[in-house]
């Protein structure tokens, strides 16, 4: 994996969407628009169980 960060994910994080919230450089208007736009994944989701037994 590369270690470049790409900025437009970290654009997508929710802790630097609410930042940009609370200091106006959006609206939570737009930011509702906007999480409407994505599209619902949950059908690619893995289940992943941890078992501490196993290595």
């Amino acid at each position: 994996m590369s270690k470049k960060v790409n900025e437009e994910l970290l654009a997508l994080d929710k802790r630097i969407l609410s930042r940009k919230v609370s200091h106006g450089e959006i609206s939570e208007k737009d930011l509702k628009s906007f999480l409407k736009t994505l599209p619902d994944v949950a059908e690619n989701a893995e289940e992943v169980n941890l078992n501490e037994n196993e290595k």
